[in-house]
């Protein structure tokens, strides 16, 4: 006898396979597969159509029952791909720039149900995606984020020098470059937020209204709803005099004085300061240039080229930002601005050039000058992530080190344990 399978069996052997796979019946078929496969009876009472075989799988057997498990593990288990979003109708990139325009809000939408509504005027960056969540950088403005929440999601914002740690939330975030102001809205959920004044890992939960004042070194956290908006100023008009009533007439000299005092009381143009102060930065960059940007560069003050330098970053010339951070170095050497130039210098060339050694050197500065700063803790993350991205392992592993000591409970923690795991 030949001990290749007859044309019967291989029949056999698919009848079996369809007719279970179509009773959804997947343990039992695999069952019943096998023992027809190795010449066992297909069920108690059921005809064989052949004679008994040696009980041995055939060639197409397993075949069949690769691909069968092939598609369960390809259903069980977890994907690996990172998230992608779209920004508006067009695909995002990590890394690039996505800024809300003057006149409307902007919308993001990550393929895991994560969304992100973007004010008008509202600046940030996806700095990285992996497959449970994302970091994303605001870098100025105001955002309402929808935060789909799994076992294992996990995302980060990365505000000015804070760090809101999300798993499944819906809260607004907004931030203020030029106040230096971070404001959290909990609406659902909870988030973990981190950085100056408030400490590491401080508790947020639905309800409650997170303020910092970078400036004013102080900080409010509030449950309910935000505070009523102050009353709009009294109306110029006087109560002993109906707004309906004519104004009398003007002559002469009279006349005269009345037009130079309207004069006087025109509304004039906002400065590129104005415009900062309400965060619409495409604005302040036209009126900065206008003014001529190189020459408020040379007199500028230090918090004023700091300033010039959001401007410029956040309107898309990153080479007009380089020439106002590093003047900042230059002109107030030794000072916190220029302290804080190194540190934007530093996230400049990490985030939008992926220049690893040139922002490890910039991070390495801020930490030397600034050891207890308010950027120290982000700084010395992000020179953890530089010498990961460069090599060799040894000298990420003792950033890793130096973060644990100074921040065990801090954003980077995790990732710098699982660098040290395998010591």
């Amino acid at each position: 006898m030949s001990d290749r399978p007859s044309l019967d069996r291989l029949h056999e052997l698919r009848r079996a396979q369809d007719d279970e796979l179509a009773a959804q019946d997947l343990d039992g078929a695999r069952r019943r597969f096998l023992e027809i496969a190795a010449g066992g009876s297909p069920r108690p009472g059921a005809a064989r159509l052949g004679p008994p075989r040696p009980r041995w799988i055939a060639p197409a057997a397993l075949v069949a029952l690769a691909g069968v498990c092939a598609a369960l593990l390809l259903v069980l288990l977890p994907s690996s791909r990172s998230l992608s979003f779209a920004v508006g109708s067009a695909q995002g990139q990590v890394g690039a720039w996505i800024a809300a325009s003057a006149e409307a809000p902007l919308a993001v939408a990550f393929s895991d149900g994560t969304s992100l509504a973007l004010d008008a005027n509202a600046r940030v960056r996806v700095v990285a995606a992996g497959a449970d969540g994302a970091r994303v950088l605001l870098e100025g403005g105001r955002l309402t984020a929808t935060v789909t929440h799994t076992a294992t999601s996990a995302w980060n914002f990365d505000v000015g020098p804070f760090d809101v740690l999300v798993t499944g939330t819906r809260f607004e975030l907004s931030w203020s470059p030029a106040s230096e102001r971070l404001k959290l809205v909990l609406r659902e959920g909870s988030v973990a937020v981190s950085g100056p004044l408030v400490g590491g890992r401080r508790a947020v939960a639905a309800g409650e209204t997170l303020e910092v004042f970078c400036k004013e070194q102080r900080f409010e956290l509030t449950r309910g709803e935000l505070r009523a908006a102050a009353p709009p100023p009294p109306s110029a008009t006087r109560v002993d005099q109906p707004a309906s009533e004519p104004a009398p007439a003007a002559t002469g000299a009279g006349e005269r004085a009345m037009v130079a005092k309207a004069a006087d009381a025109a509304p004039r143009r906002p400065t590129w300061r104005d415009l900062v102060a309400s965060d619409r930065y495409q604005e302040a960059m036209t009126a900065a240039e206008a003014e001529g940007f190189d020459g408020l560069v040379a007199r500028a003050s230090a918090a004023d080229l700091l300033a010039l330098a959001d401007v410029a970053r956040f309107s898309g010339k990153p080479e007009r930002a380089a020439a106002a951070l590093t003047t900042a170095r230059s002109r107030f050497a030794g000072s916190g601005e220029a302290a804080k130039a190194a540190f934007h210098l530093g996230r400049m060339a990490f985030d939008q050039r992926r220049s690893y050694a040139e922002a490890e050197r910039w991070f390495l500065v801020y930490l030397e000058e600034q050891p207890g700063g308010a950027f120290a803790q982000e700084a010395l993350g992000r020179v953890i992530e530089c010498r990961e991205s460069m090599g060799p392992a040894s000298e990420a592993r003792e950033a890793a080190r130096r973060y644990l000591a100074r921040y065990p409970a801090g954003p980077h923690a995790a990732h710098a344990r699982d660098l040290l795991e395998g010591e």
